[in-house]
């Protein structure tokens, strides 16, 4: 099959290849039960429809998604401010980044998860067409577009000893158009950009399913593309490795595990009756309180065959291993259960200096990119790039995430 717009391209694809159990978790029980055998495999053996079963009780616990939620929220006790005597025109362009209502702060921890997540995100300065977007004057005005880093299917470009210069991007998105007086259709596209013109692809055909045909071209008045890249765990150009990737695989062997402790339960919850040398009647055996069985010989025997226990303590206990490693892995501040692992206080300690570490490059690879980004904005407006500001998250509580500082 022959590559078109739509194609991503290798780099892209080998990333995806760890964003997918990522965004599966992320998705919590849900999701992770219709992946079905992507991530629970069935066992050899075992029927559809004990799996189906099996599968129905697994219940995921979101450590990845707790994880995130813990770090995200660190760098936002405060809200994020504009600093560095910026115009006037910059500090109301941060009350509404997006033009869809977001103020900095809202934009900036949306753009801190998405990198966390995903190793890398992207932001877009776009500008509205005449007529679009326009402010209470009349005067159209620049605004940021977040696109995390699965959207950004394709680039070319290069590196060189000063930085970096994007010669094309590609940019997959879904547009939703209304079909009659109540429904609305989302419509995929791919928005191609190169320095000063932008292009807009969609399929042929009302059912989308068409080849892929240049609808919309445009020029645009910057003469680079504006594409701000903000990486957490960088690997090479516009390329990274998610870095929550090993508390994602960790997470998922819990999700196996807690799928193989239920189902035990459930056995061990479940006797099963054995009987030997019965006298049966011929309408079969049954039980009852006014009802009596007979033996037929002496070694006759009726009796219920339980579970030793064995294995469910031996599945706790792997449960609260996986938990404990996630957190630490992670910096959940979940409570440590007593007896559980053999992680020792000074560990813990220095993992959580290597994670908050980590934790505030990343918070300070927000800030320069959201400011590159305003500075995007200022070269629209004709701004001068020494009053478009500096963007600063946590300014007053900075030793929260540095811990030399911090001790």
């Amino acid at each position: 099959m022959s590559a078109d717009v739509a194609t991503p391209n290798a780099a892209y694809r080998e990333m995806a290849a760890d964003w997918e159990l990522i965004h599966d978790l992320l998705g919590g029980t849900r999701i992770m039960r219709q992946r079905g055998e992507k991530w629970l495999p069935r066992e050899p053996g075992e029927s559809r429809e004990a799996y189906a079963i099996r599968l129905g009780r697994s219940v995921l616990f979101n450590g990845l998604q707790r994880t995130v939620q813990t770090l995200v929220g660190k760098p936002f006790h405060r809200p994020a401010e504009l600093a560095g005597s910026p115009a006037s025109g910059m500090l109301a362009l941060a009350e509404d980044v997006d033009l869809g209502g977001r103020n900095l702060t809202i934009f900036a921890r949306d753009v801190l998860q998405a990198a966390l997540t995903d190793g890398l995100t992207h932001i877009l300065v776009d500008h509205p067409r005449l007529g679009e977007g326009e402010e209470p004057g009349g005067t159209p005005r620049p605004y940021l577009v977040h696109i995390p880093a699965p959207d950004l299917i394709g680039w070319r470009g290069q590196e060189n000893g000063i930085g970096s210069r994007l010669s094309r991007i590609r940019i997959r998105e879904r547009v939703n158009r209304s079909a009659g007086a109540w429904e609305d259709r989302t419509r995929r596209q791919v928005r191609v950009l190169y320095p000063g013109r932008f292009e807009i692809w969609r399929r042929a055909g009302e059912e989308s399913d068409g080849p892929w045909r240049r609808a919309e071209t445009g020029e645009c008045s910057l003469d680079c593309i504006p594409l701000v890249t903000i990486y957490a765990n960088r690997t090479g150009f516009m390329t990274a490795r998610p870095p929550l990737m090993d508390l994602a695989w960790l997470n998922l062997a819990h999700w196996q595990s807690a799928s193989d402790q239920r189902h035990i339960l459930h056995v061990a919850r479940v006797p099963i009756l054995f009987g030997r040398n019965l006298a049966l009647p011929e309408d079969g055996l049954e039980l009852g309180p006014n009802r009596i069985v007979t033996g037929d010989g002496d070694g006759a025997d009726l009796r219920f065959v339980e579970h030793s226990g064995a294995a469910i303590a031996a599945g706790r206990q792997d449960l609260i291993d996986l938990e404990d490693r996630m957190a630490v892995m992670g910096l959940d501040l979940m409570t440590r259960r007593a007896g559980a692992g053999s992680t020792t206080a000074t560990a813990r300690a220095i993992d959580a200096a290597e994670n908050s570490t980590a934790l505030l490059s990343l918070v300070r690879a927000v800030e320069d990119g959201l400011t590159v980004a305003f500075s995007y904005m200022a070269d629209w407006l004709d701004i001068p790039r020494s009053a478009s500001g500096r963007v600063e998250l946590h300014q007053r509580d900075a030793a929260d995430l540095d811990p030399v500082k911090k001790g």
